[in-house]
């Protein structure tokens, strides 16, 4: 592994680090000011529950969608910096980007473009859901479809990345 390669990994290192913190930080707000213990085996009879109480659905699509916003964030800068390699060096950018090639960053590339998928599908329904002023149960109709868009397309992209890994 070269210096250039490296440096952007420990880079890489350091990001990664900083979304699991802030992950960290939602779910121990979440626990503290919204009053349960959430992450735990019974949040799916929770989920499963009718009514006004699948609100909890929302909020933790709430508590992804600012953690895949900081992934997103994460990722957009450290694309501008590998990106940005090339005007000082081309040799130093082609060295770089031969890290992308390699089987555990096609993994994180997995991981991004769910966190793409997810953030993207998510900030549109809730520009719909602001605009129409869309009750709960409208609400969670979309939900369903962003999580099933996310997964489909999510599934299927990933099938495009690896495939050079198992080709």
């Amino acid at each position: 592994m070269s210096l250039p390669q490296f440096l952007f990994t420990l880079g890489f290192a350091a990001v990664f680090l900083a979304i699991v913190a802030f992950t960290a930080v939602v779910v121990r707000s979440a626990r503290f000011y919204d009053g349960g213990d959430f992450p735990t085996g019974s949040m799916l009879l929770r989920l499963a529950r009718p009514g006004r109480e699948r609100a909890e659905l929302q909020r933790w699509a709430f508590y992804l969608h600012r953690i895949t916003g900081v992934g997103v964030l994460g990722f957009l800068c450290l694309h501008v910096i590998d990106v940005s390699l090339f005007v000082w060096d081309p040799i130093v950018y082609d060295d770089v980007h031969g890290l992308y090639g390699t089987a555990m960053m096609r993994v994180i590339e997995v991981g991004l473009l769910f966190g793409l998928l997810f953030h993207t599908f998510n900030g549109l329904r809730l520009v719909v859901v602001d605009v129409r002023d869309l009750g709960l149960t409208a609400s969670t109709r979309l939900l369903h479809g962003v999580l099933t868009a996310t997964v489909v397309l999510g599934v299927v992209g990933s099938y495009y990345i690896m495939k050079p890994v198992f080709a």
